[in-house]
């Protein structure tokens, strides 16, 4: 549970919220509380939909699927390290120093998902969206960062 608020309320009450599940104090203004949620859950929506992708693409091949989830539980898990290096550059701001998987390639890369997805008879909508912004951040002169220079294309101006 998250709470936002007063630091001093939190901090006489804290352990009484934490009784039913942990709380986790966000900040002085309320609202951070609801933000953080939905924050949390539209990075598990966008999870949901790589996983929902992921079947569709195998579904109709000869693949255990059992076997196949087990691969893409320890592929998912070995993934979650991104978040620190993502906070990390945009703190930073340096989207280039130690990029193992540069922008550049991952557009090519997502080319090569859309591409495939269309062979298996599978919707591109999951994936185009994130294709399209990586294309637009590469044809920015950004090909050398990691994807998190992307998020700034995210602002609605």
């Amino acid at each position: 549970m998250f709470y936002g608020g007063s630091r001093e309320a939190f901090a006489e009450h804290g352990e009484a919220l934490s009784a039913v599940a942990g709380a986790v104090f966000v900040g002085e203004d309320a609202g951070l509380a609801d933000l953080y949620d939905v924050a949390l859950l539209s990075a598990m929506n966008g999870v949901f939909a790589g996983v929902a992708h992921a079947f569709a693409l195998v579904r109709d091949e000869d693949v255990p699927l059992g076997d196949f989830a087990s691969l893409l539980s320890d592929w998912l898990t070995t993934m979650v390290g991104v978040v620190h290096t993502s906070a990390e550059r945009l703190e930073s701001g340096d989207h280039t120093t130690g990029v193992v998987s540069n922008l550049a390639m991952q557009a090519r890369g997502g080319r090569t998902l859309l591409r495939t997805a269309e062979e298996q008879g599978v919707s591109t909508a999951l994936l185009a969206p994130y294709a399209e912004l990586m294309e637009r951040r590469v044809a920015q002169g950004h090909g050398d960062e990691d994807g998190t220079g992307i998020i700034g294309l995210l602002a609605v101006p």
